[in-house]
């Protein structure tokens, strides 16, 4: 098996989430292009966190925190939970701020301080 980085581990991860359909990219301001969850994609994606965080025993949103503070282990399915409940928590807030009223969360990442402006989905 070859050794990846973990660049190349992240990159094969959001090929995959393309090619299955569940982001798709989208223009923001500054010519900076986004990746969106689909609508379909957001439920595989929190059925796939669920089911990540029973196998691994580990909570998606610890995981997270990880990732964020760059402390993350490079294994391939930590690494796509992290992504998973980012990307997930992301798009939540988003559609939430455009004023749409969604269900309970499937994971959540507490914040200790808010940011302004979050919109990117990785």
């Amino acid at each position: 098996m070859e050794l990846k980085n973990k660049e190349d581990i992240r990159t094969e991860i959001l090929q995959s989430w393309l090619r299955n359909a569940w982001v798709y990219p989208q223009q923001g301001a500054g010519e900076q292009t986004f990746l969106r969850l689909t609508p379909g994609g957001r439920l595989k994606m929190r059925r796939k966190i669920g089911e990540l965080e029973s196998s691994l025993n580990v909570s998606g949103g610890e995981l997270a925190k990880q990732e964020e503070a760059g402390t993350l282990p490079v294994e391939r399915d930590k690494m796509e939970l992290a992504m998973m409940v980012q990307a997930y928590t992301s798009e939540r807030k988003f559609i939430q701020s455009q004023g749409a009223n969604l269900g309970t969360a499937a994971v959540e990442i507490e914040d200790e301080a808010p940011e302004a402006g979050s919109e990117e989905v990785s």
